[in-house]
């Protein structure tokens, strides 16, 4: 029986490499999964299937509070198969929120702080991976602004990520007008109307989540507040 067992096993292995790997499996992702039990099964077609058992571990090791299990299978869960924003969204949810909140109620101030701060990059960094590996993608973009803007207060960083999340295929509204009020919070107040004007003929009158109206008298406040008096 156990023979027989590791035929078969052996006949997969060997029809799994002899198939040239995915484009999107080269690289990083590859090495990412070297040795973790996963890659035959992956090769094989199974990357679904893979990605979903290390989510489910991810997140019994995250009910555990184990910072490091956590992070190191939300890498192996992407690493299985980078195509679901859900994985990258909720992933660096998890770090960039989660994480800092599993110290003891002692741990000082500071250490709170550097731990947030840590945190905080290591989700802007696995996002990051994800615009490489997925795609371009408005949701991780509006990710990374709220991660900036939430957990950093760099409205600098926030403003760029609102602007490249608004300049993708099916953004959503708010995120145009987000860029703009963050243009206004940092001084750049024409920045913020030219801004305003460009995106304005791209809002549909009939769709409420446009706001165009909202937009329109935005437009209207800037103007008057740039007019000379």
């Amino acid at each position: 029986m156990l023979a027989t067992a590791l035929l078969f096993m052996g006949g997969f292995l060997l029809r799994a490499l002899e198939q040239p790997a995915p484009a999107a499996l080269r690289g990083e992702q590859l090495t990412a999964l070297a040795g973790q039990g996963g890659l035959p099964a992956v090769l094989g077609g199974l990357r679904s299937t893979v990605a979903g058992g290390f989510w489910l571990r991810a997140n019994l090791a995250w009910e555990r509070r184990d910072a490091a299990g956590t992070a190191a299978l939300l890498e192996l869960t992407v690493a299985a198969d980078e195509r679901p924003a859900y994985f990258w969204l909720n992933g660096a949810r998890m770090l960039a929120y989660d994480v800092p909140e599993w110290l003891p109620v002692t741990a000082p101030a500071a250490v709170r702080q550097q731990v947030r701060d840590g945190q905080a990059q290591r989700a802007l960094d696995f996002l990051s991976k994800g615009l490489r590996w997925h795609g371009a993608d408005a949701d991780l973009y509006v990710e990374q602004a709220s991660i900036h803007l939430r957990r950093r207060g760099d409205l600098e960083s926030a403003a760029r990520c609102y602007r490249l999340a608004a300049e993708q295929p099916g953004a959503p509204y708010y995120a145009g007008r987000l860029h703009a009020e963050l243009l206004v919070e940092l001084g750049r107040r024409p920045e913020a109307l030219a801004w305003l004007r460009q995106i304005l003929p791209t809002l549909p009158a009939d769709d409420p989540a446009a706001r165009r109206e909202v937009v329109q008298a935005r437009i209207r406040a800037l103007e008057q507040g740039l007019a000379p008096r």
